[in-house]
């Protein structure tokens, strides 16, 4: 399998890993919230993984800053296992982001099989709360409880579905949030009758500019396609 990625090794790190996850609503005043995604783009026969982490005043949602950080990827996509594929490209672009009070992914929490998806791998390595956002439902079965649509997986509450008109997305904390804060604080961060919160609807808008310009004109491209942002290339691609 492509880079000797190793399917069982990577499930033991996750069960480990989310020993580490803590489920308390522990984040400071929040005056600063990044938004992170991933895009990627084919160049030959490479891919083009496209990290995007924007950073944005709270609760203006103003965008205050920008970094894109692009690499080649070798990792499969695999269910489940998507942090390993989009951290290579995600931990560089947040590492030259001035530092926020608390991080959206665009991605699952503990709302995961082994309640270890990408936004929780991002809130461990990191150390800072954090929160998935999915457009789609990883794991377990939805439960109405009080007027709130709960994910139940293992008997336990792991999310929150929050409808919007005929949309819904799927919140799960990600480290140092509750399932309930998650929610609140995403509904915080959503502008009117948009379905996604601001941080991972602007960080999703960027990643979609610097992929066409990454597809259509090759890596160079992707300096003027992303302007408001600073972009870094790995080493790879220089």
């Amino acid at each position: 399998m492509a880079c000797g990625f190793n399917v069982s090794k990577a499930e033991r790190a996750q069960r480990i890993l989310s020993r580490r996850v803590t489920l308390r609503d522990n984040y400071p005043p929040l005056h600063k919230v990044a938004g992170l995604d991933v895009a990627y783009a084919k160049r030959g026969e490479d891919i083009i993984g496209i990290g995007v982490a924007v950073l944005l005043e709270y609760p203006s949602m103003k965008v205050r800053s920008c970094t894109v950080y692009l690499d080649k990827v070798c990792v499969p996509y695999i269910p489940g296992f998507l942090a390993f594929r989009e951290m290579a490209v995600l931990g560089p672009a947040i590492a030259k982001l001035e530092k926020p009070d608390l991080v959206v992914v665009d991605g699952h929490g503990i709302a995961h099989p082994r309640r270890f998806g990408i936004a929780s791998h991002v809130g461990v390595v990191t150390g800072l709360p954090s929160i998935g956002v999915a457009k789609r439902r990883l794991t377990g079965v939805e439960v109405e409880d009080r007027s709130k649509i709960y994910i139940v997986h293992g008997g336990e509450k792991v999310g929150v579905v929050i409808r919007r008109g005929r949309s819904r997305i799927y919140v799960s904390p990600g480290h140092r949030v509750s399932v309930d804060g998650a929610a609140r604080l995403i509904e915080s961060m959503t502008l009117g009758a948009r379905r996604l919160p601001e941080p991972t609807r602007v960080a999703d808008s960027i990643s979609k500019i610097v992929r066409r310009a990454v597809s259509a004109g090759g890596v160079e491209r992707a300096f003027e396609a992303a302007s408001i942002c600073r972009v870094y290339l790995s080493r790879s691609l220089q």
